[in-house]
């Protein structure tokens, strides 16, 4: 690798632990947190409302005693690898999970002659990165019904693709695919090229996942992270599987492997691994939340897709555009997406409560 694609990598991977800070305040959903009103209802970044667990808390109160000393790896990367029943040689820990996918961007699509698939829309780091390195970004529209379309992926799939990203559970629509489905495609498209398979969500839905795929399979990298159903977003935990080679590769870009996350951040994940009655009580949780949105959304005739995350996705049809903004000064923080000219909102799971009281507020907003 030359000095000057060098230099680019090294200013992408800077710049990737920025992304999502970047992106709240270009649509309005970032403030700094001492300016955050109490009252405020934060249904924009998919974070857990209740949040994290009382054993995770107790881990990071007693790692506070160890900051004076540089943190290792090690203990987390043996509780991650037992977890998912893999080697620990298979598991990269990184700055949450947008830092992981970074890292795969820039090892696996670095060229500019190259192409990533990906569908649109959905989680866009990966494709963001992969394209501010000069790689060609393909978009494939999701069906109908909200749903990547795989079929449609691997038929844009070219010997110049350098790697293909797919998010299941998807954000933002929270749709998810049927694991056979899935797994037929992963397994014949790594034939031909890298899959980025994004599971940041899979503790929320009943289905087997891809990790056991990477044990022998060098062409496929599943990303999780802490922030979601753990609820250790701003500890920024994340990690990627992958083939022992394929870590590696992607270790090599980190700036100091091994030391990256903070003594406090690693303690609290292996003790959430061990609280999985709170990973369970956030999912039941989250669907009574969603429960209190879809009887509103069914009774007002708005479109909306079942979600198999910790968010819903509703049409905007019949708001006004000043939608987000609107929210804002009721105090709700939330995201609108351009689909394809389409306005949805992509709204997170607060608590039952928070969720009613945004039912309150839609019911006065819509023309």
């Amino acid at each position: 690798m030359n000095r000057r694609n060098w230099l680019k990598i090294s200013a992408l991977l800077t710049a990737s632990a920025y992304t999502g800070t970047a992106y709240a305040m270009q649509t309005g959903c970032y403030q700094p947190f001492s300016d955050l009103p109490k009252d405020l209802l934060r249904l924009g970044s998919n974070e857990n409302p209740y949040g994290t667990s009382a054993k995770a808390m107790e881990a990071m109160q007693t790692a506070l005693k160890e900051c004076n000393r540089y943190p290792n790896f090690d203990l987390l990367t043996q509780k991650i690898a037992a977890h998912h029943q893999v080697a620990a040689e298979q598991v990269c820990i990184t700055a949450g999970s947008s830092e992981a996918l970074a890292l795969a961007a820039i090892a696996f699509a670095r060229h500019t002659s190259q192409n990533i698939v990906t569908a649109k829309p959905t989680f866009n780091v990966f494709p963001d990165v992969a394209e501010r390195l000069g790689v060609k970004r393909i978009d494939i529209p999701l069906t109908a019904e909200k749903v990547i379309d795989l079929n449609k992926m691997a038929a844009a799939v070219t010997a110049e693709t350098a790697a293909v990203y797919v998010c299941n559970p998807n954000n933002p629509t929270g749709t998810k695919l049927e694991i056979d489905a899935l797994h037929g495609f992963v397994r014949e498209i790594s034939k031909r090229t890298v899959v980025v398979v994004d599971e940041v969500y899979h503790d929320f839905i009943d289905a087997p996942s891809l990790i056991p795929m990477t044990a022998t399979n060098p062409n496929v990298v599943i990303i999780r992270s802490f922030s979601k159903v753990y609820g250790l977003a701003g500890m920024r935990i994340g990690y990627a599987i992958a083939h022992a080679d394929t870590v590696k590769k992607m270790a090599a870009l980190v700036s100091r492997p091994g030391i990256t996350i903070s003594q406090p951040g690693q303690a609290a994940a292996a003790a959430a691994l061990e609280d999985q009655a709170f990973v369970r009580m956030s999912v039941e949780k989250n669907k009574e939340s969603q429960q209190v949105l879809y009887s509103y959304l069914k009774e007002a005739n708005i479109r909306y897709i079942p979600s198999y995350a910790n968010l819903v996705y509703f049409s905007l049809d019949g708001f006004a555009k000043t939608y987000v903004q609107d929210m804002q000064a009721r105090k709700v923080i939330l995201r609108e997406v351009n689909d394809y000219g389409q306005r949805w909102c992509r709204v997170s799971m607060g608590t039952p409560e928070e969720m009613r009281q945004f039912v309150d507020i839609l019911r006065t907003m819509r023309g």
